[in-house]
């Protein structure tokens, strides 16, 4: 009895610094977090800059250092596309002073700079530019 205790013990431990160390902060996000909103030149697709939230001690000091936002890429229709890695956290200079590229006729690229340089992912296998032929 008291093994089957001590071992419960030892897995609610490791489940709780599992938790602490490696919980996502990006993980929750909404209206409540949405720090702003950049929409492509086409109003093709949007990108919205979230606030991490501080729910672990690595998000608590990516936070207090300054890096506090994350992207996540949306369509007209309100999808989710895309998001960055969880692992990512955006200083306010990075966000402030960036240019993002949206997927368009000429690319099929969202790409935008990050504190550690380029981010992005390509959308070639899912964004096909469709023609239309006509048969006689």
């Amino acid at each position: 009895m008291k093994k089957s205790i001590k071992m419960i013990k030892i897995i609610g431990l490791f489940a709780f610094f599992y938790w602490l160390c490696l919980f996502s902060s990006s993980s929750f996000y909404g209206n409540f977090n949405l720090n702003s909103t950049v929409k492509s030149e086409d109003g093709e697709y949007y990108a919205n800059i979230y606030k991490h939230l501080p729910t672990s001690p690595i998000s608590i000091m990516q936070i207090l250092g300054g890096n506090k936002y994350f992207v996540v890429l949306y369509n007209k229709k309100g999808e989710e596309l895309w998001r960055c890695s969880y692992f990512e956290y955006l200083s306010k200079e990075a966000i402030l002073y960036q240019e993002i590229f949206f997927p368009n006729k000429t690319g099929n690229y969202f790409l935008f700079f990050t504190d550690h340089g380029l981010e992005g992912h390509d959308f070639s296998t899912t964004i096909r530019n469709h023609k239309v032929v006509l048969i006689k």
